[in-house]
């Protein structure tokens, strides 16, 4: 859910021309009856633009977009994920976005703002992302908690709910982005 903040962090990574990369998401959260993760990998594509250098790039991002597919997230088992798809109804919403609006940078990375969207739910966010610069681009790594009901996803309650799921999410990312 979070996952779409993370292509923002990517965007950041200033690319030579447009490219697409890989990031990795985990989404985990807790119940009444125990902590849960899911995984999913998600695109960036990255437009290249005269901005502010990132940490391992010397050009900036005119334009960055994360996607991820809905039903492309997997779970440690099948109960788990079906009750995921549930809340996140992948027919009617295929895709999270985030698309990135600003950064700043610092020693240590960026800052990405940019609008998140979830079910059809737009909202502003800020994601702190680590840059490392490596031979082929730069490794992204963060993390950034969320209320998914912010964005209109009803946790799940499950076993006439004795299992309920909290609304907070952790979203923790890392990928190599290369331009």
């Amino acid at each position: 859910m979070r996952i779409a903040l993370v292509a923002g962090a990517s965007l950041l990574l200033g690319a030579t021309s447009s490219a697409q990369s890989a990031v990795n998401f985990t989404v985990s959260g807790t119940s009444t009856i125990r902590g849960w993760t899911c995984e999913v990998a998600g695109t960036t594509e990255v437009t290249p633009g005269s901005a502010t250098p990132a940490p391992g790039f010397s050009s900036g991002v005119q334009a960055a977009t994360l996607t991820v597919q809905v039903g492309a997230f997997e779970c440690p088992n099948e109960e788990m994920t079906e009750h995921l798809f549930a809340a996140l109804k992948p027919d009617e919403f295929g895709e999270i976005a985030f698309q990135l609006d600003s950064y700043e940078t610092s020693a240590q990375g960026a800052t990405a703002t940019g609008t998140l969207t979830i079910l059809d739910v737009t909202q502003s966010v800020r994601v702190p992302v680590t840059l490392t610069p490596t031979g082929q681009g730069a490794t992204i790594e963060g993390e950034v908690s969320l209320d998914m009901t912010t964005y209109g996803v009803e946790p799940p309650v499950v076993m006439l709910g004795l299992m309920k799921v909290g609304p907070q999410i952790r979203i923790q990312f890392n990928g190599l982005i290369v331009p």
